[in-house]
């Protein structure tokens, strides 16, 4: 369908594993002559690596830069300028996936610029609720301006959730469709559920996703809580945890599925942008507890699929895990929910907003 075109895919960067990759994956099998720019790319990552390292990959400057994996608060402000530097002359259709630097690529005028953005960057715009003081507010107003100035080079905009599509009318004044990321049902077709009895967080453990309230929860209730996930309130979080609370850490594909395929429930307290792991529980048949805000809203079917908790408190969380224990959910209803978000129906609408969007510009 695309043989006469040139197309480059663009993402932010290739250092974990996680929704984000796995869309870059289906757009590489779309596009599969495409090279992938990229800011930097971790090939000690198994996951990155196995799906990746075949592929064309082309790292801007920052990858020659030592020890970048531990400066990337320091060299914040030279992301963008690094998919600046990028040339796509060549190419008819750039397509950048992103929720901070990659929508900043400059093409030239006879160049399409579809971007397909999960979230405006979050640490700019006050979605992880953290604060900013002293002279990092001066430095954060102005990579806002930078990035709304950025946004103005994108042609076609795509929302990952109707979240993130509101997320760029506020910000950005530009209107997106909304296609939404998709649950790989194939990865979990042969996969038979079973009644663990756990409460099952999957999480990168930072401040923002508050772990802390279903930990504490867990603890009142006594029951069993599963943590899979890292980040820099692991210790923390650690001591928050009674005897009821297992952190396991960073798993591969096949045990998270066996961790999910075996929970009570999987817990989510933060806002999330979207998020596949709601849908990967579905289609394992197991219900879903969420924070009402979000792209949760869009996935989870309250009192079927799930129950939705109003505030970020341990007591809003506790009352969600009774409604469950008391109403029970559809398993049926969890599986066929799943199903809406295939990956068949991500490549059709996909291709049809490139047909389209191409034939607009001949």
């Amino acid at each position: 369908m695309y043989k006469k075109l040139k197309v480059a895919l663009v993402h932010d960067d290739l250092v974990q594993w996680g929704g984000a990759e796995r869309v870059l994956v289906t757009l590489s099998q779309m596009f599969p002559d495409a090279p992938i720019y990229t800011s930097v790319f971790d090939k000690k990552n198994r996951m990155l690596r196995r799906h990746f390292e075949n592929r064309k990959v082309i790292t801007s400057f920052i990858q020659k830069i030592p020890f970048w994996k531990n400066l990337y608060r320091i060299l914040l402000p030279f992301y963008s300028f690094a998919f600046e530097l990028f040339d796509f002359s060549e190419y008819d259709l750039v397509i950048s996936q992103t929720t901070r630097f990659a929508k900043s690529v400059l093409t030239k005028s006879g160049t399409l610029h579809i971007s397909y953005v999960h979230t405006p960057p979050r640490f700019l715009w006050d979605f992880s609720g953290g604060k900013i003081i002293g002279l990092a507010q001066l430095f954060f107003s102005f990579q806002r301006i930078l990035d709304q100035i950025v946004s103005s080079r994108v042609d076609i905009w795509l929302a990952g959730s109707v979240n993130s599509r509101k997320r760029i009318k506020k910000i950005y004044k530009r209107e997106a469709k909304v296609i939404y990321p998709f649950v790989d049902l194939a990865r979990f077709s042969k996969v038979t559920p079973f009644e663990g009895g756990y409460l099952l967080v999957v999480s990168r453990l930072n401040n923002y996703k508050r772990v802390d309230l279903v930990i504490q929860a867990a603890n009142t209730m006594n029951v069993p809580l599963k943590i899979v996930g890292t980040g820099p309130q692991e210790e923390k979080l650690k001591k928050l945890a009674g005897p009821s609370v297992e952190f396991i850490g960073s798993v591969d594909e096949e045990l998270l599925t066996l961790l999910i395929s075996g929970c009570k429930a999987l817990v989510i307290a933060a806002e999330e942008d979207f998020g596949l792991m709601p849908l990967e529980a579905q289609a394992l048949s197991k219900p879903v507890i969420a924070y009402k805000r979000g792209g949760v809203v869009e996935t989870v079917i309250e009192g079927k699929t799930g129950f939705f908790f109003d505030y970020q408190t341990v007591e809003s969380i506790m009352q969600a895990l009774v409604k469950l224990d008391k109403h029970g959910y559809n398993k049926t209803q969890c599986l066929t929910q799943a199903r809406l978000f295939s990956k068949e129906k991500f490549i059709k609408e996909f291709n049809g907003i490139i047909n389209l969007s191409m034939r607009n510009i001949k």
